[in-house]
């Protein structure tokens, strides 16, 4: 019995070896000279190799077998790393070589002029310096349309106050942003729009008066002072609002600029 079990054991051990040698080794190939064994973001982007994915870091291609292939992409969304993986055929592989291979090489000069433009790249620096609160109209989540008054950006979050209600649009969702990077000085035409909104406030009260019955003291004689009353109060009111209608036709008078907020737009803006 204990020769048994020893005949046994040693030919487990023997077999590990051919085994292990059985097993195929993971091969890291080189997609071109111009961009090596590892393609990092800047070649990507350059290159457009994977130009679909969100958030990409790194890449590398990992043969499988003569035919298959397996690329390691590793992305980051909203500040967390993940790794996903993509297989490619020989056929895939060759022309991935062919498109790299039939660009320029990526020097530093051209990495310079890659990056000008690419507002996506600064996003978070963009919204943190507009003049809030004002009137915005942003494009998020794909195809999703906002209109509103941002007034708040809290941990990459923009709070957007709309007709009816508050929306919350997190700083990755967006696509692209029309805005006023700054709001051009209209003081001259305050006080025509103060002695506009009070005497709109004076013309409600008087049509509120004339609307009306007309109210008598105890002795006969009409209360005039409630209309006058009523006229003071609507050119307060009218004053209140003034402040609010030169803010918005101060807003709606700068010229407002658009700008592309996701890679993912601007690949579908210049690359159709």
């Amino acid at each position: 019995m204990f020769k048994s079990n020893t005949l046994i054991l040693l030919f487990i051990f023997c077999s590990i070896p051919r085994a292990i040698s059985g097993i195929p080794e993971t091969e890291v190939m080189i997609l071109s000279g111009k961009v090596g064994t590892e393609i990092d973001e800047h070649e990507n982007r350059f290159y457009r190799i994977f130009p679909k994915e969100k958030g990409f870091v790194n890449a590398q291609i990992l043969r499988i077998n003569e035919e298959n292939y397996r690329v390691v992409i590793v992305k980051e969304i909203r500040a967390k790393q993940k790794t996903v993986k993509r297989f490619i055929s020989q056929e895939g592989l060759d022309k991935l070589k062919a498109h790299v291979d039939s660009q320029p090489e990526f020097t530093e000069e051209a990495k310079i002029a890659m990056y000008e433009g690419l507002d996506f790249l600064r996003v978070e620096k963009i919204i943190n310096e507009i003049p809030k609160p004002q009137f915005v109209i942003l494009k998020h989540s794909g195809q999703k349309v906002l209109k509103g008054s941002l007034f708040l950006v809290n941990e990459n979050i923009l709070h957007i106050q709309t007709p009816t209600t508050i929306e919350k649009v997190h700083l990755s969702d967006l696509d692209h942003l029309s805005y006023r990077s700054e709001i051009k000085d209209y003081e001259y035409l305050r006080p025509y729009l103060y002695g506009l909104t009070g005497t709109t406030g004076f013309a409600l009260a008087q049509l509120y008066n004339s609307q009306r019955s007309t109210i008598y003291n105890e002795y006969g004689v009409p209360r005039n002072d409630l209309n006058r009353y009523t006229q003071l109060f609507g050119i307060v009111m009218g004053l209140i609002f003034s402040s609010e209608l030169f803010d918005a036709v101060s807003t709606l008078l700068t010229p407002s600029e658009t700008i592309i907020l996701s890679e993912a737009e601007y690949e579908r803006t210049n690359f159709k």
